[in-house]
């Protein structure tokens, strides 16, 4: 199976200059927990997370009213290619112990735009118990970096 064919398909975007209060709006508009952030021509620099929302930003007495994206950095961009087996999604979120990774078109010279996003949960509809079990036990092992 390919990962498009298990992906959300066209994730909601932001930039870095995007406030937090922005991402927590999409978020709630969207129902959605993870967010893509893209550069001027689309392409993938960074992602922000409900809980980088409330870890970096909120318990720390940030306001997200005027908090940027930039402000953090943005998580590290791990993302697989649509085309990709499902097997290297589940690599890449044990790897980096990761509930979401980007699906992205694109090569390196041009820079990854994302299509979709797979999560755990996409995970667990499209595979066996054991094969996702394991990945679950992965991705939540202590020592997981908190981005």
């Amino acid at each position: 199976m390919r990962c498009q064919d298990i992906m959300t398909k066209n994730p909601a975007t932001l930039t870095m200059e995007a406030t937090v209060q922005e991402a927590a709006r999409l978020m709630a508009d969207k129902d959605v927990g993870f967010v893509p952030i893209v550069d001027k021509s689309g392409n993938a620099v960074g992602t922000v997370t409900d809980r980088d929302i409330a870890v970096r930003c909120v318990a720390k007495g940030l306001d997200p009213r005027t908090a940027k994206l930039s402000d953090f950095g943005g998580n590290q961009v791990i993302c697989c290619m649509a085309d990709d087996d499902v097997s290297k999604a589940e690599q890449l979120m044990s790897q980096h112990k990761i509930q979401r990774i980007l699906v992205c078109e694109g090569d390196h010279k041009k820079g990854h735009r994302p299509v979709g996003v797979i999560s755990l949960q996409d995970l667990a509809s499209s595979a066996g118990k054991d094969d996702v079990g394991e990945t679950v036990r992965k991705v939540k092992e202590e020592g997981a970096p908190v981005h």
